[in-house]
């Protein structure tokens, strides 16, 4: 357990982060995860204007053809 953010070193308080080792918006930097993320609140494909792979060869012009 830590008591300071082993990034920036400000006082850990919530018992998550002191398990971490990072404050949140730390741990948010090092990881790319948003603790809004960490939460599991919805999926990836509920985000307005997420792609997935079938979308791709749409958003390229030509369909994605070279030359």
């Amino acid at each position: 357990m830590y008591t300071v953010c082993q990034k920036c070193g400000k006082k850990l308080t919530d018992p998550e982060s002191m398990r971490r080792g990072y404050g949140p918006e730390c741990w948010s930097q090092i990881s790319g995860i948003s603790t809004a993320d960490s939460c599991g609140s919805g999926s990836e494909a509920d985000l307005p204007g997420q792609m997935t792979i079938f979308d791709f060869p749409d958003a390229v012009p030509d369909g994605g053809q070279n030359g």
